[in-house]
């Protein structure tokens, strides 16, 4: 089936090439400023589509962080007020609750907005981000009222699981991937509560019985893993296509000559489900049996609970010269602490989207050491690219760290290998590419 491929190639005929020129894309997400991988992969996609001279036309919902554009007029309210940007913030007035039902359910607001932005700016499709609750599937609605034609980019699991990261007391659940939602009601999935499980579950309902997602002309999943929970659920292969996110191939490169310094790395939030305890025992372990005088480093910001547990553990081992946590840090301080690292270590708990961590450390020519679950062993490639240990086994991450610490001539040729992986898989060229003949498909 041509859509269910992945596609990577370069379309160069002419005809195709004048036919892509100057596209108007309308780009909806439900926040219009950077926090967090999928608002910086819309600001990242927004740049490399613009570079190659198509209109970007952005729809969001109203904030003070919002990036200034020329089309902020059609965005639409916050549920709450203006500085309540999450569902924790907001203080339920009966404003906020009656925006809150009818997002979840169908807002006339979004669709009178949406439609007015289309007469007003002639969109030939639309890549569609984050929408479900903030937004509403009436954005879809008006886009098909309107003959534009939608793309879907999955950046969480919400289509296939309530609580939308298929998690559940902190542990993966799939239960729900079947298309039986009831699970979520059982289990009081949704924000832990019982009345809000069963309204997220009514609200589900109705939209399959009105067949909103019918509208949907093509979904993007971004890695195999989340392809075949969409199949399972139910979803047509003839609507679904992979195209892996990418990461900036410049700014993220290695070092001259692949050089290193002697430490591993993490990368990410610090919280439970990352598994970041797991990595620091490992590492405590591994320092115990060898004279290994390898150091580990953790970049990166999150609970702060979390984050005390993870130092009383150092500290009762005596290893506080040995880990060190630099904080959050910019794209350049990335790259060159992603590059000066030996290894990457990704040990989530979870069933991660694509982690932009991987890439980037690719980027920089430094191999990943990944948890075997979810999609990181569809892009970890065992002796290749890095390797792949058990998720939540510290005697496995142990040991796989010793092997490759050991072996710095592997290391070598692994990091050659993962710079080239970015290069071929993970760049903006691939992924523009593959996004503009997906586009091509349905203009």
């Amino acid at each position: 089936m041509q859509n269910s491929i992945l596609i990577q190639q370069n379309i160069n005929t002419n005809i195709f090439q004048d036919f892509i020129k100057n596209m108007k894309i309308l780009l909806a997400n439900y926040r219009y400023f950077v926090s967090g991988g999928p608002e910086r992969y819309m600001f990242n996609v927004k740049n490399e589509l613009e570079k190659r001279d198509h209109h970007i036309i952005p729809f969001s919902v109203k904030y003070p962080e919002n990036k200034p554009c020329a089309y902020s007029k059609y965005f639409v309210a916050p549920l709450g007020t203006k500085d309540e940007v999450y569902f924790d913030q907001q203080k339920m007035t009966p404003t906020t609750l009656y925006r809150t039902l009818s997002r979840l359910f169908y807002s006339k607001e979004v669709e009178r907005s949406v439609s007015q932005l289309i007469s007003d700016t002639q969109p030939q499709i639309a890549l569609v981000l984050h929408y479900l609750r903030k937004i509403s599937p009436s954005l879809l609605v008006a886009l098909k009222n309107k003959k534009v034609p939608i793309i879907v980019r999955l950046s969480d699991y919400a289509m296939v699981c309530p609580q939308t990261h298929c998690l559940r007391n902190q542990t993966p659940c799939d239960l729900c991937a079947e298309g039986d939602i009831h699970h979520s009601i059982k289990f009081n999935c949704v924000k832990n509560s019982k009345i809000t499980s069963i309204t997220n579950a009514l609200a589900a309902w109705f939209h399959s019985y009105m067949r909103y997602f019918d509208l949907v002309d093509c979904f993007i999943t971004t890695n195999m893993f989340m392809y075949k929970m969409m199949v399972r659920a139910g979803w047509s292969e003839e609507k679904l296509i992979c195209i892996p996110t990418f990461t900036d191939t410049e700014i993220f490169r290695p070092k001259n000559n692949f050089s290193k310094s002697n430490y591993i790395c993490y990368v990410g939030r610090l919280e439970n489900l990352k598994g970041i305890h797991v990595l620091v025992n490992a590492f405590i372990a591994m320092q115990k049996t060898s004279s290994s005088n390898v150091s580990l480093k953790i970049a990166g910001t999150g609970s702060d609970f979390y984050f005390k547990q993870l130092k009383s553990t150092i500290s009762n081992a005596g290893m506080e010269n040995c880990i060190q946590f630099t904080g959050q840090l910019d794209a350049s301080q990335l790259s060159q602490f992603l590059g000066n690292a030996l290894l990457t270590v990704v040990p989530s708990l979870w069933f991660e989207n694509l982690p932009n961590t991987i890439l980037e450390s690719y980027a920089c020519g430094t191999p990943v050491i990944a948890s075997d679950i979810g999609s990181l062993p569809d892009c970890v490639k065992k002796g290749k690219t890095g390797d792949l240990f058990k998720a939540g086994d510290t005697q496995d991450l142990t040991e796989t760290l010793k092997f490759y610490l050991n072996h710095p001539e592997i290391l070598k040729k692994m990091a050659k290998n993962s710079r080239d992986e970015a290069s071929r898989q993970y760049s903006p060229k691939a992924h523009i590419n593959s996004l503009e003949h997906l586009f091509n498909q349905y203009i």
